[in-house]
């Protein structure tokens, strides 16, 4: 097709044409053949208008961005896992639309949507939180726009967390536990503290049976005197390498080879609620015991490192209630004979 073929606006250019309209400031290649109708159709578009520039600003270049930055680099190896979890499911649903598209409605949407498996929906919001966070500081949001992630209304524990274990479930998996599922279970409920810090207490850590560490969640900086009952069984324990908790070669071990062996162990148990009962709930175990021991709010945060009451009361539930409440009525009683007397 010679120029005066073509139609108006399209020049040849190369091996192909180009469409150039300046007074728009078009200037686009047109790679189908002159005189199909794929051509006639992509020339239709162009003369309605300038042609769509397939956007840059996306939710797939926005979390690349997001993994190189230093906030995503900062997190604990088990947090970048999570996060990547949940941004995986963002990625898959929006990684070719403009973020700065996303309303609050879309986040509420997509948190509705999960709403039969509620801790991962609240986890997809505070995920996105920090994504379009993230978008703001790249210049992929204005300012003025805001997050439209933050205000969303999150799903509520419909529970007090992790039930703790009964004493009947506790005594069978004393006798049935292997080795290491035994030193984990003791070493959870002797410090209260999760299984993540756990699996990386060092010899070195401890002296004349006391426990220097910082949480993994948070970096708080912990002491804790190991009970009597724990320095007992830590007492028969054999240093086959740096952490208390080893394989075999005296190597650490991962989270999921320690998770699988619980499992497997109350999988094996009589108890029929056994599998039910997970290793954290031990640490809701040791907060009981705590409150039952007569320990204030302030001593049970010394020991567990819980920041807030709030989630004393979920861990302490109603035994911390009842227990405060006696040591409040004892002091009331004591009040009220002492005024007698005097």
């Amino acid at each position: 097709m010679t120029k005066n073929e073509l139609p108006k606006y399209v020049y040849a250019d190369r091996d192909y044409v180009r469409f150039i309209r300046r007074a728009r400031g078009q200037s686009v290649m047109m790679k189908e053949e002159p005189g199909t109708p794929e051509f006639w159709d992509h020339y239709k578009r162009l003369l309605k208008g300038r042609e769509p520039v397939p956007a840059k600003r996306n939710f797939e270049a926005l979390i690349l961005s997001y993994y190189e930055s230093d906030a995503f680099k900062k997190l604990k190896p088990r947090t970048k896992a999570d996060y990547r979890k949940y941004i995986g499911h963002v990625r898959a649903i929006w990684g070719t639309k403009d973020p700065a598209k996303i309303e609050t409605h879309h986040v509420y949407e997509l948190h509705r949507a999960n709403a039969d498996r509620w801790r991962q929906a609240n986890y997809l919001v505070q995920v996105m939180v920090v994504l379009m966070n993230h978008a703001r500081l790249i210049g992929f949001l204005k300012k003025e726009h805001g997050n439209p992630a933050k205000g969303i209304p999150l799903f509520k524990q419909e529970s007090d967390g992790w039930e703790p274990w009964p004493d009947d479930v506790r005594a069978e998996f004393e006798k049935v536990a292997t080795p290491r599922a035994r030193l984990v279970y003791e070493l959870c409920l002797g410090t209260g503290q999760r299984i993540g810090d756990v699996l990386k207490m060092r010899w070195n850590h401890i002296r004349d049976g006391e426990w220097d560490f910082t949480q993994g969640k948070g970096d708080k900086p912990m002491w804790i005197p190991f009970t009597d009952r724990l320095k007992a069984y830590l007492a028969t324990v054999d240093k086959k390498g740096l952490t208390v908790i080893t394989d075999l070669a005296g190597r650490p071990v991962r989270y999921r080879t320690v998770a699988d062996e619980m499992r497997k162990v109350k999988a094996k148990m009589e108890h029929p609620d056994a599998a039910t009962y997970v290793t954290h709930g031990l640490r809701k175990n040791a907060t009981i015991e705590l409150y039952q021991s007569g320990c204030d709010d302030e001593m049970v945060k010394a020991v567990t490192g819980h920041s807030g009451v709030e989630m004393l009361k979920k861990y302490g539930g109603m035994i911390r209630q009842r227990e405060l409440a006696t040591r409040a009525q004892d002091a009331r009683n004591r009040f009220e004979q002492n005024r007698k007397e005097t």
